[in-house]
């Protein structure tokens, strides 16, 4: 479900996202995912780095 992302909706056909998304996939299904971000889990929040600018010209 990639599309419903907007970074990678934007990446177009030929971006390579098969091996990235299937290496997330292993991890999930592994636990690895949740060894290694465990913190992210307890978080109120998380900034991802998205910003909305707005200028009145």
């Amino acid at each position: 479900m990639p599309a419903a992302i907007s970074t990678l909706a934007q990446t177009g056909d030929n971006a390579p996202l098969t091996p990235g998304l299937a290496a997330l996939a292993d991890d999930l299904t592994t636990g690895r995912w949740h060894a290694r971000y465990t913190d992210l889990l307890t978080r109120d929040t998380v900034d991802v780095g998205y910003r909305l600018l707005v200028a009145g010209l």
